[in-house]
């Protein structure tokens, strides 16, 4: 089959966005191991479950997908106006993933794609029930234009209690 120009541009983000995160958290990694790791993440097209996958590999640590209760819609401009929308609204999506006590996790990866000013509504959501209090945290977050600003914010505020290390865009 024929790929599309869309297909080949993800491929190499994701490539060079994987090589990039290698480099970021191979620091991290002995640490990582030392400790008890998750990586934590929602990944509406695959582009953060990719970075997921990798600092999976690189530090060992477990693995947790957020999946919703009711999935945003397919076309990528229905949903953008959705999230926007909940995102002025501070609506809340529910999340059908089981989330395991997190109490034996000293180090938690979170990832998110980057929405209207910050963090993805479902990672938000998680933030809000699971503030991390006690963990160090450390966020990976993607965005197709946007400084990560306001998503380092969120996660300040919704984890005001962790130890919140610099994040990867």
């Amino acid at each position: 089959t024929s790929r599309g120009l869309g297909d080949v541009y993800k491929r190499q983000v994701l490539t060079t966005a994987a090589a990039l995160a290698a480099a970021f958290w191979s620091g991290l990694a002995a640490s990582a191991g030392k400790s008890r790791s998750i990586v934590i993440f929602f990944s509406r097209t695959g582009t953060i479950k990719g970075l997921a996958q990798t600092v999976v590999k690189l530090t060992g640590a477990d693995v947790l997908e957020l999946q919703l209760v009711k999935p945003y819609a397919a076309n990528y401009s229905d949903m953008t106006y959705i999230a926007r929308e909940e995102r002025r609204e501070g609506t809340r999506r529910e999340i059908s993933t089981k989330i395991p006590d997190l109490t034996p996790y000293d180090t938690i990866f979170l990832g998110t794609p980057y929405w209207w000013g910050g963090v993805s509504i479902p990672m938000r959501t998680f933030l809000m029930d699971h503030p991390l209090e006690g963990k160090t945290v450390v966020p990976f977050v993607v965005s197709g234009s946007s400084s990560p600003e306001g998503a380092w914010e969120d996660i300040r505020k919704y984890c005001p209690k962790a130890k919140i290390l610099e994040g990867f865009h």
